[in-house]
């Protein structure tokens, strides 16, 4: 998953605005409940958030289609 208004992640040795990764535990087609453990904050790059715009990327990078599936994603920010 990757939001626009992060910075400080890295994939494979390079910078990007990752927020999150998993591998889902149950075959194609079943419901995946994810549920985070050992949470790294990552620092904002704004001083005010406007909008944050979010994309569910597969390994390769490229954005996965939901095909109308709901998804619900919960942030938690913090103050440092």
């Amino acid at each position: 998953m990757n939001v626009d208004v992060i910075g400080g992640s890295y994939v494979n040795g390079r910078t990007q605005n990752t927020i999150y990764s998993f591998f889902p535990n149950v075959p194609p087609g079943y419901k995946i409940v994810e549920n985070p453990r050992n949470l790294v904050y990552l620092p904002v790059i704004l001083d005010k958030i406007n909008k944050m715009d979010t994309v569910v990327t597969g390994q390769n990078g490229k954005q996965l289609k939901l095909c109308g599936e709901n998804l619900i994603i919960r942030y938690h920010l913090r103050e440092t």
